[in-house]
């Protein structure tokens, strides 16, 4: 025991790792966690857009099934669970982020409403919104290695050195 007056056992925290690396469920949860701050904040412009839009209720549900999966294949893909990587935050894509994600919620949302609106199936505007959603999951690290091969002289802040 220390002469601070606490036990072994407050000594032992105390003194262990600050930093436990998650692990399995642990890990993804966060990943997730993480994804839903990406999509929803950098997201706000889009979201903000579909306010007002009509057949509210279908654009809303649509949009509400696309900010789910785009969170949900956001953590997966962040853990490592495919077979493609999640670009790292860089100065460039503190840019492109907001406007990738911002479209993409407006994108879900218009489509998985137009079959709503076009068939009246509920059921067709969710596969269609989820559709859209891990697409647009699968497009961005293509589109960020399209801006990471322009012009050479640009400094993106892309390349890893």
């Amino acid at each position: 025991m220390s002469d601070r007056g606490t036990d072994p056992t407050t000594e032992r925290r105390k003194a262990g790792p600050r930093a436990v690396r998650k692990v399995g469920v642990e890990r993804w949860v966060e990943n997730v966690f993480f994804g839903l701050a990406e999509v929803a904040v950098l997201g706000i412009p889009g979201l903000l857009a579909l306010m007002a839009a009509p057949q509210n209720a279908a654009v809303k549900f649509a949009a509400l099934v696309g900010v789910t999966t785009l969170t949900l294949a956001i953590g997966t893909v962040r853990t490592g669970l495919t077979s493609f990587d999640w670009p790292a935050a860089t100065p460039v894509l503190f840019l492109v982020r907001p406007v990738y994600h911002s479209l993409t919620v407006v994108a879900v949302a218009a489509g998985g409403a137009a079959v709503d609106v076009a068939t009246g199936s509920t059921v067709g505007s969710l596969v269609v919104a989820v559709g859209l959603s891990l697409g647009a999951v699968r497009l961005f690290p293509r589109l960020v290695a399209v801006l990471d091969s322009l012009l050479p002289q640009w400094n993106w802040g892309l390349r890893r050195r």
